[in-house]
């Protein structure tokens, strides 16, 4: 692979995203608002079942919120080349092969991502937005992993999966193994 790859924003996927949940505040507005019985038994005023509810509302909101403006977003989301790997979604530039330590492949359930984790030295420096930055111990990845997802990309995970393998020869250039 000799140039850069860009992997653009996919809007389909986005108006997709977007869609499912305005279904799920509009589901959970509706059966707060008409009480439809379980089994014969009516929703208890107070109870899980109406906690549940307004927990599903506001978070499928917020989600359709977050969700409108990624509607109307265009061009290049995510690229992979020589200088290294610059996702929109995760810095305001490249982050350069050599301040990442891992990158790999992860399958939680059906959800599908890449973690990269950047050298902890290096970290500070690297042009990491700052929201992602004060996220990272939250995810679950470590303070210094961070998830590079496919949801809104055109192509996909798989599309996102072939730009990083190809640039398999920048990251590892031959003759800097980790053998002897």
């Amino acid at each position: 692979m000799d140039g850069q790859i860009d992997i653009a924003v996919s809007r389909l996927r986005s108006a997709g995203l977007f869609l499912i949940a305005v279904g799920f505040t509009a589901a959970a507005a509706w059966m707060l608002h008409a009480r439809p019985e379980t089994r014969g038994h009516a929703m208890a005023p107070g109870g899980y079942t109406e906690f549940m509810l307004w927990l599903g509302l506001i978070f499928f909101g917020a989600a359709s919120l977050v969700g409108a403006p990624r509607m109307f977003r265009s061009g290049t989301l995510v690229s992979v080349g020589r200088r290294g790997i610059f996702d929109r979604r995760l810095s305001t530039d490249w982050i350069p092969w050599d301040a990442i330590e891992d990158l790999r492949p992860v399958m939680l359930g059906r959800q599908r991502f890449f973690v990269l984790r950047v050298d902890p030295a290096r970290s500070a420096a690297l042009p990491i937005l700052p929201r992602r930055r004060a996220s990272a111990r939250l995810t679950g990845l470590g303070a210094h992993g961070y998830a590079l997802s496919g949801n809104d990309l055109e192509g996909g995970f798989a599309a996102l999966g072939e730009a990083l393998s190809g640039a398999a020869a920048w990251r590892n250039p031959p003759g800097v193994g980790m053998n002897p």
